[in-house]
């Protein structure tokens, strides 16, 4: 099924408007960035184990999104104990993919920066194939690629981010914009179009 844009940057803020429980995992992950940025600060080591700990976090609350956006678009109520139920049984795989996919991207921006935007594509919706098709950690990143890879997603795909990565630029709001579009978007996509 191809990508619809327009449906893409409007019906994610529908489905919330019907079941704003969907935001509590985003606000969640929004606050506990912001703390752990903020230790950041207290020097190289303390970045280096708060920028982790984010990726790990955020991973966790974006899969959590995602199982709610799932929920919704099977029918099933949307409820905040239902979707943490299921992300606390996979959490040693979400721990486990989000350790690989930090890995794998930070090595990326390592070897230039190009390589490290393209392993981030390839890899955007591994959480949510997770989560959402049952897979194992290589499985979801498989899935992941051929998803983002898929004749008629890929462009449509690039768009959405090159949307959320401008929109992230403006100053003082522009990362919480971004967060917000990325913690709704990319899940609906994959629920959605998959």
């Amino acid at each position: 099924m191809k990508i619809n844009l327009s449906d893409v940057f409007t019906e994610p803020f529908k489905i919330v408007g019907k079941n704003p429980v969907i935001l509590i995992p985003m606000f969640i992950g929004i606050i506990v960035s912001i703390i752990f940025e903020i230790l950041g600060y207290l020097g190289p080591i303390a970045s280096f184990v708060t920028t982790l700990i984010i990726g790990i976090f955020s991973m966790i609350f974006f899969t959590w999104t995602t199982v709610m956006f799932d929920d919704y678009k099977n029918g099933k109520e949307v409820s905040l104990k239902e979707s943490y139920s299921k992300i606390s049984s996979l959490f040693l795989e979400i721990l486990v993919l989000s350790i690989v996919v930090g890995f794998l991207i930070s090595l990326g921006f390592l070897a230039f920066v190009i390589p490290g935007i393209i392993i981030s594509l390839f890899l955007i919706f591994s959480p949510c194939s997770l989560v959402v098709d049952n897979l194992s950690v290589t499985d979801s990143m498989k899935r992941s690629f051929s998803f983002v890879f898929n004749g008629d997603h890929f462009f449509q795909i690039l768009i959405v981010l090159l949307v959320i990565f401008l929109l992230g630029l403006i100053p003082f709001v522009g990362i919480f914009i971004s967060l917000v579009l990325e913690f709704l978007l990319l899940p609906y996509i994959y629920v959605t179009f998959s």
